[in-house]
This record gives structure tokens, sequence and C-alpha cells, in this order.
């Protein structure tokens, strides 16, 4: 089930293409409203039996929606550039795409196929690497935007990009704020380029506060656990997926979005509906986002235009 009560804030949506990926919580939400709402909506995950059953969900609720699942490993460079081949030769233009995708805080180092950490690869590089592939596309869509999804924890202690590869150890909390940093940074160098560029595509940032969704229940280190503390005593501070998931569908939709704006909840940034949000000093930062874009271009092998 999704939200219903704010698709009618969404406008029709008719001829619109859009990819999302993440087949649970946020991504399922933004998936259910923009099929809801008349897009035709691939749903990119690495679970296909899970895959299968949201687009089953959705379709019974909207038994006319142009809804279908697509194999797409975000840890995966083949896989990667596999999806985004099938998707340059399927569509003719790409109008909305969703980089929502993500892990939070593995106990342990996990990497990447390319080595990377796992967080900074999955939650930042990969949807880089799969807009970069994705941009002929987008280039032909209508109002072209890309979404790309951040968090309130997009402040690291520190601005180290050796995190990216765990370089001076794996420290889970640090590597998970850093990549949903990295996103923010990328949503904003991506809408400058855009515009210095004329490249058309308008970039946004947006975070949902704090959802309640199945990534606080995969890890077991000592800030997650905390934080399922937290939430079990304050169960009213998160408020739910299809809640959440509002900030990254105003961006994603709203003529009131403004290209460059970052997106999160009203109240306290933890819940409500969307408005602009508080942008850091280091996303703020034209010389660190000029660092991470070229990090990523080095690590990914893939550039824009």
């Amino acid at each position: 089930m999704g939200n219903t009560n704010y698709m009618k804030n969404i406008p029709v949506l008719n001829g619109k293409t859009a990819i999302v990926t993440g087949t649970g919580g946020i991504g399922y939400q933004v998936a259910y409203a923009l099929a809801g709402k008349g897009a035709a909506v691939i749903l990119a995950g690495r679970n296909a039996a899970k895959g299968g059953e949201a687009v089953d969900k959705i379709k019974a609720d909207f038994a006319e929606a142009d809804v279908r699942f697509e194999l797409l490993d975000l840890a995966d460079s083949g896989s990667i550039e596999a999806f985004s081949g099938k998707m340059l030769s399927a569509l003719p233009a790409l109008d909305i795409l969703m980089d929502i995708a993500g892990v939070m805080m593995p106990d342990a180092l996990q990497a990447t196929t390319d080595g990377v950490e796992m967080q900074f690869g999955v939650n930042y590089l990969g949807h880089f690497a799969l807009t970069a592939r994705l941009f002929p596309l987008l280039e032909k869509g209508t109002d072209p935007r890309v979404v790309t999804i951040s968090s309130l924890a997009n402040r690291p202690f520190v601005f180290d990009l050796a995190d990216a590869t765990a370089a001076h150890g794996y420290h889970a909390s640090r590597s998970y704020a850093l990549s949903k940093l990295a996103c923010l940074m990328f949503a904003l160098e991506l809408e400058q380029r855009s515009r210095e560029n004329g490249w058309g595509v308008s970039a946004f940032g947006a975070h949902p506060g704090l959802a309640k969704t199945q990534l606080f229940n995969r890890s077991h280190g000592f800030i997650m656990t905390l934080l399922q503390v937290i939430f079990f005593v304050l169960p009213f501070i998160r408020q739910s997926a299809s809640n959440a998931a509002r900030p990254a569908l105003f961006a994603a939709t709203s003529p009131g979005a403004k290209p460059g704006g970052f997106y999160g909840p009203w109240f306290l940034g933890v819940m409500g509906p969307p408005r602009l949000a508080l942008v850091p000093g280091r996303a703020r930062s034209k010389k660190k986002r000029e660092a991470l874009w070229a990090l990523s271009e080095k690590l990914t092998g893939v550039t824009f235009p």
C-alpha cells in the first residue's frame, strides 16, 4: 500500500518515464506514487523476488499501471553497465531518475566489486555511475530530473575521501555519513554543471527524515542499537515510509521544486510535509565537490558529457 493521500499533490505524469532504484521502503513508495499518477516506471533492484512482489502490489492498486522490475546491483559495476545498456536500447528518453537504493551501517567492512566501501559504493558511487550512463536518455527527456537521496546523517566528523575505500579502517557510521554527504554534494554539483554546460537536466537532493524502514534493522553496531532503543521508547519521532517519500516526490514532480534544492520534512527535519532543508557547509564547498567528482570518475571510469 502507498500514500494515496499525498498523491493528490502530484501532477498527472502520463507520458513520463521514470527509473527508481530500490524495491522496498522509500523506493517502493516513490514507484507506487509515480506509477499511480500515470508514469511508466522501471523499478530497479538486486532482488528479483522482492522486485516482483513490489510490482504486483502496485498493480493490485493500479491495474493499468505501467510498471516493471529490472535487475540492477549497484555494488557491481558490470550490473550497472548492463542495466544502463538495456535502458539505452529500450527507452527513447528518461524524464525522472530516482537515486534511492542504499545500505546502512553494515557491522563489518564490505566492499563492492571494485573494492569500494559498500555504503559509499552503493549509496553514492553506484548512483553516480548509473546517472552518468543514463545521461543521454535524460537529455532527451521532458523537464528531466535527477533526485538523489541524502540523509539527516550527512555530516561526517571529517571530510576524508579515503573513507570511500576504508583506507584508514572501517567506521560504519562515518562511512555512512560520508556516503550521504556525497549524495547531496553530487546533486548540487550536477545541477551546477548542467546549468553551466546547458545540459538541460535538473538535479535535486532530498532526505526522508526519520523513516520506518528496514534499513534500521540490519545492523547491530552501537549507534544503530542506540537508535533502535530510542525509536522503541519514542516511536512517534519516526514517520511511515510513505510519508518519508514525500520530499523525494516533491523534488521529482512539483512545478514548485527549485533545481539544486535540497528537500526534507519540515518539522525539525524529522517528519512532516516537504520544505527546503539546511545544506551543510561541506556540501556548499565547490572545492570539495570537485574533489569528490574527480574521485568518482576515477573509481567508476565513467564520465558525464
